[in-house]
């Protein structure tokens, strides 16, 4: 049975003020934007007027004890559990989302990397998860390359629903994971917004991806065009010109 901790609080609020999955997606955005550095901050007030000052406390409480609990079940999903409990005693919330088992998760980990491959070559991991929910799957590859090599990974993560974007910048942040969340929808290829956490900056990965499309547009340009007949060109330039181009 999962711990009481930031649950409790989050259902003391919902009885006194609205369901359980209004007040969880709250908790979720505003805890996402505490951890934007800054970036989200009028997100954040947007939300916070719904509540009194003491409902605000109980909110900061319900994270303090989130962060707890995180520590003592390493790399576990704690949010996502809770929003589909939350969620199924709200039919205006009732979606059909079903999220991935940590069983089934971490089976599926072990089968696609290599871990200790990948540690000795020591180049960065590009992982897109692009129904991302509240980040399950993704964890369960970052529990892999814990303690030492989290870093390597470079995460995409969307989802079409807000609540798991926010829990999965939320999961991705707090797990030292660099992340870029995209709220959108994978199958139209549209996306809303976007959040790139912390980690990601910290590892330089805008200026890795810049670097490596400038060394591909520079290949491109250098590279000769297989499909071109020379020969043929310099015959119609001097068809045309009498001139001779020496290539």
């Amino acid at each position: 049975m999962p711990e009481p901790g930031f649950r409790k609080f989050i259902n003391e609020i919902a009885s006194r003020k609205s369901a359980a999955v209004t007040v969880f997606a709250d908790f979720c955005r505003m805890s996402a934007c505490a951890l934007a550095a800054g970036s989200r901050e009028e997100e954040y007030l947007e939300v916070a007027r719904r509540y009194t000052r003491d409902e605000l406390s109980d909110i900061s409480q319900a994270f303090a004890h989130l962060v707890q609990e995180m520590e003592r079940h390493p790399f576990a999903d704690l949010l996502g559990p809770f929003y589909i409990e939350c969620a199924a005693h709200s039919s205006k919330q009732a979606r059909g989302e079903f999220y991935t088992p940590p069983e089934i998760s971490k089976l599926m980990a072990r089968v696609l990397f290599d871990v200790e491959a990948a540690k000795l070559k020591k180049e960065p991991i590009t992982l897109n998860e692009p129904a991302c929910g509240s980040g399950g799957m993704v964890l369960a590859v970052a529990e892999l390359f814990a303690p030492d090599a989290v870093d390597l990974l470079r995460v995409t993560a969307q989802d079409i629903n807000p609540v798991a974007a926010d829990m999965a910048y939320i999961n991705l942040t707090l797990w030292g994971i660099p992340a870029r969340v995209i709220l959108g929808d994978t199958i139209s290829k549209s996306a809303t917004r976007e959040w790139m956490n912390v980690h990601w900056f910290r590892v330089g990965e805008n200026s890795r991806r810049l670097a490596q499309r400038f060394m591909e547009v520079a290949e491109e340009i250098e590279a000769p065009t297989s499909t071109v007949d020379l020969g043929q060109i310099r015959e119609s330039l001097e068809l045309k010109s009498q001139l001779t181009f020496d290539f």
